[in-house]
């Protein structure tokens, strides 16, 4: 079926009480196990790409791909600029078929991350397409061996959280609440009172960034408190490392087709338990 936008797919995670797994993609081959395993389940889901892995795949191509294959699934698939910092960036992902685009502002003074949210809101809603932005600030880095722990001065306001989604009009909230992207440095602490607050407050669909690391009950409590989206990166990336490197010592693996086929298995896998977990499976017959 042709893409979806992301504010469909939020709401009906909202009405139902699940969450959609936002799954990064840093090459054009890891398209196909995450769609594999939307498909084989019945979920929704959310092709993203962020920002910060440019280096590593073309945006364009990236975009023409998966909007390619995902009019070949049966499930609905939101194709999502992540953790867009410039302007341009935005954009691009708009002008070449992203459904939904998040804004990162979160670094920046509370008005000016207002402000600019505000201009990128009134472009992408004029050409249908949705808007998730992160107020507080959501810590850690994907991609790195660092871990890192979640600092409470930069947790969302729930007030300001109110504010910020009633004069920008986004679509999806990212607020910070305990969780950090990448690796954690002890078992996170998340703080699901302000979380519970923040979803009685704004309405809006939230997100929770830095998804990898989290327990499974975790998962759970925070989904039962308005985490409609899910982003996940550091899981299945350090899976597909850890079967080739367990295939390759083990003298398995000799020749690249073998490589790439184990890589894409460990993604499969990961991407469907996470599936499972988020209360995500058969939901796309429902909607």
């Amino acid at each position: 079926m042709p893409l979806v936008d992301l504010k469909t797919v939020l709401r009906h995670a909202q009405d139902h009480a699940y969450a959609v797994g936002s799954f990064n993609i840093t090459g054009l081959d890891m398209i196909e196990p995450i769609l594999d395993a939307a498909m084989e389940l019945g979920s929704p889901v959310i092709l993203s790409i962020a920002e910060v892995h440019l280096p590593y795949v073309d945006l364009e191509e990236a975009c023409f791909t998966a909007a390619a294959k995902a009019a070949k699934a049966p499930v609905p698939v939101v194709l999502h600029l992540d953790h867009g910092l410039s302007f341009t960036t935005i954009m691009r992902a708009i002008r070449f078929g992203c459904t939904s685009v998040m804004f990162d502002g979160s670094t920046l003074p509370y008005e000016e991350n207002l402000r600019q949210t505000q201009e990128i809101v009134k472009i992408a809603h004029a050409a249908g397409v949705s808007v998730e932005a992160e107020l507080g600030h959501v810590g850690g880095g994907e991609g790195t061996d660092e871990a890192s722990t979640a600092d409470p001065s930069l947790f969302t306001d729930p007030c300001q959280a109110q504010d910020y989604v009633s004069r920008t009009g986004i679509d999806a909230l990212a607020p910070a609440f305990g969780t950090v992207h990448g690796f954690y440095r002890g078992e996170p602490q998340l703080d699901f009172k302000r979380l519970e607050t923040i979803r009685d407050l704004v309405g809006v669909p939230l997100v929770m960034h830095g998804g990898s690391g989290i327990s499974d009950q975790d998962y759970r409590q925070a989904i039962a408190k308005g985490i409609c989206k899910v982003n996940v990166f550091t899981n299945f990336s350090v899976a597909g490392v850890q079967a080739a490197s367990k295939g390759l010592g083990a003298g398995r693996i000799t020749q690249l087709p073998e490589l790439f086929g184990t890589v894409k298995k460990a993604v499969y896998e990961t991407v469907a338990d996470k599936m499972r977990v988020f209360g995500s499976v058969s939901q796309a017959a429902k909607g």
